[in-house]
Formats: C-alpha cells, structure tokens, sequence
C-alpha cells in the first residue's frame, strides 16, 4: 500500500510512473470501460512532437498528459508530473476522453466551449476525483 508521504513526494522518475501505470491502469480500464491503450512517458509535449523554443512553450502550457486521438494512445509528461495522484489523474482523465466521441469534442471547441465549459473536459475532470479509489493497486 502507498503511503501518504509518497503520494506528496516531489518529482517522479519516468520508470516509476510506468511501474504505476502497469498497477493502476488496468484497473481503471476495468472500471470505467473500453479498452487497455499503450502509455508513454515523456519528458514534455514540446519534446514529443519536437517543437522549436521549447523552453518559451513550456512556461505558457506544459500538460501533464494528453490522448492521441489518431494513435488511441496516453501520453504522459514527467516534467510535469510531481506525485502519484497527479499520474492516478491524468490517467483517469484521458482515458475518460479516449472513450469520448472525437468529433463531438472537436465541434464542442468549435462552438465556443472551452476547457472550463466543455462537457467532455467536464467529464474527464469528473473521473479524476476518484483517483483515491486506485490507491490501493500500488
């Protein structure tokens, strides 16, 4: 079982967020559905996809995770990432999004939503409030 004080540690190596991942993920898919999807980790989006200005990008929006929807694949992004509730989050949350409707969520941005008032980032959000619940597989 984890304890308190590991869950409140500052930073988390890329090799124990996977260790996590493989204890807590399949567990997640079993809860809420779908399908088990491949999980990387990276250092940061800007280095994934392999941006110029890197440094100037991250000050602005630096995710702690984020779903390809073309890849049906979760990206996590340790730079980000500073406990275990956070990579317990992020996984909840995209996998919520990986069972959601991609042109929905498109057309929701296109309306004028945005990530406060879109209902499948409310919904994803929503997911991420049982985190707690997944303790218990560390």
């Amino acid at each position: 079982m984890i304890k308190l004080k590991d869950i409140l540690t500052e930073g988390v190596s890329s090799k124990k967020i996977m260790d996590i991942v493989k204890k807590v993920y399949p567990q997640i898919v079993k809860d809420l559905g779908g399908r088990l999807l491949k999980v990387e980790v990276h250092n940061n989006i800007y280095k994934r996809i392999d941006a110029v200005g890197i440094e100037d990008l991250m000050k602005d929006n630096n995710p702690y995770a984020e779903f390809d929807w073309d890849l049906k694949r979760i990206y996590l992004y340790s730079s980000r990432i500073r406990n275990v509730e956070q990579i317990i989050r992020s996984l909840l949350h995209e996998h919520t999004h990986s069972k959601q409707n991609k042109k929905k969520f498109d057309d929701g941005y296109a309306k004028g939503y945005d990530y406060k008032t879109h209902p499948y980032e409310k919904a994803a959000v929503k997911a991420e409030r049982s985190w707690k619940r997944y303790l218990k597989y560390l």
